[in-house]
């Protein structure tokens, strides 16, 4: 796999999973999603063609995100633990790409809305807004990538499973 579809699953799979410290917010959504890629924009051959995202409770504050993708005919897998409090987690992929620490930081916008950052290696790659709707069945994701991963840029929706 090429290290631009890499990192498009990397950006699809963690910007969807962002959950809020209110118990309403968590519950809008903790679950599992599906991705509508009827409703999908961005560059040709770097927006997914399916996925699937979970979010869990993790306890202590924290959560379990996974997601599986697939752009450009390239399947992946992503996972984090991670609070909401604008740190650094460490994001674990599969498949591995040699050389590639991604790291992902989370905030809370509203009770319906979260902003992430996505580094390479400690260099800022994109932002991510995600948004649940007010009645918890769609979410949006609004990835914006940066410099070189300009390409990143991308407009996607989910549905609740």
């Amino acid at each position: 796999m090429n290290l631009a579809k890499f990192l498009c699953i990397v950006s699809l799979g963690l910007g969807t999973l962002a959950p809020s410290g209110f118990v309403q917010a968590q519950d809008s959504l903790v679950g599992s999603w599906v991705l509508d890629p009827t409703k999908n924009q961005g560059s040709p051959g770097m927006v997914p063609t399916a996925g699937t995202a979970s979010v869990t409770a993790a306890g202590g504050g924290k959560y379990t995100s996974v997601s599986e993708v697939s752009i450009g005919g390239a399947t992946g897998n992503s996972e984090i633990t991670y609070s909401i409090d604008g740190k650094d987690y460490a994001v674990t992929m599969t498949p591995t790409q040699p050389g590639a620490a991604i790291t992902q930081s989370m905030e809370r916008v509203s009770d319906t809305a979260w902003k992430s950052n996505l580094k390479l290696n400690g260099q800022l790659m994109a932002t991510v807004l995600t948004e649940v709707s007010s009645d918890g069945k769609t979410l949006t994701q609004t990835t914006t990538g940066l410099g070189q991963f300009a390409a990143l840029s991308s407009t996607v929706v989910f549905q609740r499973k």
